[in-house]
């Protein structure tokens, strides 16, 4: 799965009048973080509300939801693509998953793959035997329909090495 990472920093929000500041994160997954700045990692595709609450520490004094902070992962082009594994032998089995890849304004979206030995094929998930030893760039492209870049080929590759 592709990481679902952010880096949030409130250090230009610091109220130098204030004083000494405390601030806490609620990352909209059951996560809490303090400091001026946090990063997180989530574990589900979707959208969170990060809660920033600011405490004054001279006064204790708390500003609840200073900042709220839309993170949204559904609206991001993720073209990624796993395996089960870079190295085969000559007709051993290979599976192909492009799962998490999405061009969410797209519609109609096609997962294509080209082994580059001779056979293409199209499916999210894909298994695949090579029949001959070599190396071997496979390349999965998505291409949907709709406005912007959506026409478009979104391309990933990975070298797989085949043994005799």
């Amino acid at each position: 799965m592709v990481p679902l990472c952010v880096e949030l920093d409130a250090r230009r929000a610091i109220d130098p009048d204030a004083g000494p500041l405390t601030f806490r994160w609620s990352m909209g997954d059951g996560t809490l973080l303090t400091g001026p700045v946090v990063s997180h990692c989530y574990q589900e595709r979707k959208l969170y509300t990060v809660q920033l609450d600011v405490v004054e520490e001279a006064t204790g004094a708390v500003r609840t939801a200073e900042k709220l902070i839309p993170v949204d992962f559904t609206k991001e082009t993720v073209v990624n693509f796993h395996l089960s594994t870079d190295t085969v032998r000559v007709g051993q089995s290979i599976t192909f998953d492009a799962a998490d890849s999405q061009l969410p304004l797209c519609s109609n979206v096609v997962v294509l793959w080209d082994f580059r030995d001779g056979y293409v094929t199209n499916g999210r998930q894909v298994a695949h035997r090579f029949r001959r030893a070599g190396q071997y760039t496979v390349r999965m492209s998505l291409r949907g329909n709709g406005p912007g870049s959506c026409p478009d080929s979104h391309c990933v590759s990975r070298i797989i090495v085949v043994l005799p």
